[in-house]
């Protein structure tokens, strides 16, 4: 059996982690005073003026980072990816240019960041652990040979247990019999151990992490703003302060 510890990590660290790596989803108003082109792979989006419902994105594939924008302003919404360097961070406050994004604008905005703890709860939990289950391997009759568990068959099943039968023409089969004493020839076990998982439950003491964003962004093309975007992101993670053993 086997302890699980989760330790919290710094506050510091967390947020260069949900920035750098994971998704941050986000929805939001696009406010477009003037049509807007995106260039995407081979081709360009046109965004005409207005106002529109829209979810956006940051996260990270690869080695770039990706912005994604879900705009409702058709039957079908319009979606569009801007890309850059994975090396470049979006802080409280950024500027993205077009020469870094690749398009025909430059993106410069804030993001406001408020993370809330709530009081530690504790409790019970299901988990799951391994228990090591013996399993010998027998000389069997070739007739029954293809009846014979094996090694897989045993693991997903530790109750199950097979006689051992007279072997007239004997061939290595896998079987769970447990043998307490010698057996005479040809019945000559080989045992082995292996690790099956079995559910089980765990005391546990956590709280919850409450992460609010809310990020204001301009399109801004030779110093005149063609747009904006404001939205809102919500996010809730357990923080393990305690788990104990598995049983």
């Amino acid at each position: 059996m086997k302890n699980r510890i989760t330790k919290g990590i710094g506050m510091a660290a967390m947020l260069a982690v949900l920035v750098g790596c994971n998704e941050i989803k986000f929805t939001g108003l696009l406010n477009i005073g003037e049509a807007i082109t995106f260039a995407q792979k081979g081709s360009s989006v046109v965004v005409a003026p207005g106002q529109f419902q829209t979810k956006a994105s940051i996260g990270q594939s690869g080695s770039q980072k990706q912005i994604k924008l879900e705009i409702n302003n058709g039957s079908q919404p319009t979606k569009v990816q801007i890309n850059f360097d994975k090396n470049i961070n979006i802080g409280e406050t950024f500027n993205l240019t077009a020469a870094q994004i690749g398009q025909n604008f430059d993106l410069a905005g804030t993001m406001k960041t408020v993370v809330q703890n709530s009081p530690e709860y504790q409790g019970t939990e299901s988990c799951t652990y391994q228990y090591p289950q013996t399993v010998c391997r027998a000389m069997k009759s070739a007739d029954e040979a293809e009846l014979a568990p094996s090694l897989t068959e045993i693991a997903a099943n530790p109750a199950y247990e097979r006689s051992t039968p007279e072997a007239s023409n004997p061939v290595a089969v896998d079987t769970d019999k447990q043998f307490n004493g010698p057996m005479p020839p040809p019945h000559t076990p080989v045992c082995n151990t292996v690790w099956v998982n079995r559910p089980g439950t765990m005391w546990t003491r956590y709280y919850i992490e409450n992460t609010q964003r809310d990020i204001a962004v301009n399109f801004v093309q030779t110093g005149k703003t063609l747009g904006s975007y404001t939205g809102h992101a919500s996010d809730d993670r357990t923080v393990y302060t305690y788990q104990g053993q598995c049983h």
